[in-house]
């Protein structure tokens, strides 16, 4: 039952920024003023209206999303995936159950609210709600930085892959962003840089979970008999 709730889960997690990342190129595919992924942000892709729109960092003006709906359901979807596989994993108990885990995963439940939310309130219908919303970025950084230290201890590559996500990239991309320092890359392409290294990662620790790695520990009774069996 265990095993099977973990890889149910680990499924969610890879099908969360496969499905996000899939579904924001047809959405940006459908714009016949052309979609620019530097200068865009990613939330025009599910803006509502057609028109002349003025927003903090944006060099493009105009926007119309015909597929806004499109848009807005992979926020959507990608809020209910990881919500849903976080649940999934720590009900599978595939990593211990410690205090660093257990924040984490809260923190990766309130990521995945805040894209819930984002899909829920464009930018155009409320701004201060999908701003809310949008702390999810930060929040997911700040998941991945935690689930590092805790896999430092059990799988070291992950552990290490999760921390350079987490910090390197995600929050120090975040940080910029916020502080209107695009470095060259538009506002659209510093708000990837914060938001995709915490979906990629998200994608790869589930592919991990779903080829069972690391490797489960054995349970002590597990280990009893193991025992017990050398000695025969």
């Amino acid at each position: 039952m265990k095993t099977t709730l973990v890889r149910v889960g680990a499924w969610c997690w890879l099908l969360a920024p496969i499905q996000f990342l899939v579904l924001q190129i047809i959405a940006a595919a459908a714009w016949a003023h052309p979609y620019n992924w530097f200068d865009n942000y990613i939330s025009d892709l599910g803006n509502t209206v057609c028109g002349p729109i003025k927003l903090t960092g944006a060099t493009s003006t105009y926007i119309c999303s015909p597929l806004h709906g499109v848009m807005n359901t992979a926020f959507i979807l990608a809020g209910v995936l990881t919500i849903l596989g976080t649940v999934l994993l720590w009900r599978g108990r595939y990593w211990t159950r410690r205090v660093l885990v257990a924040v984490a995963l809260c923190l990766l439940v309130a990521n995945g609210l805040g894209k819930v939310l984002v899909g829920f309130a464009p930018e155009n219908v409320n701004l201060a709600l999908h701003g809310v919303g949008a702390l999810n970025i930060p929040i997911g950084s700040i998941a991945a930085v935690l689930l590092g230290l805790a896999m430092l201890r059990t799988d070291r590559a992950a552990g290490i892959f999760s921390l350079v996500v987490g910090v390197v990239v995600g929050f120090v991309a975040f940080v910029l962003f916020g502080g209107g320092q695009y470095l060259g890359l538009g506002a659209g392409g510093m708000e990837r840089l914060a938001e995709y290294p915490a979906e990629i990662w998200l994608g790869v620790i589930g592919v991990l979970a779903i080829v069972g790695r690391p490797k489960p520990v054995p349970a002590a009774s597990d280990l009893t008999s193991a025992t017990e069996r050398s000695g025969d």
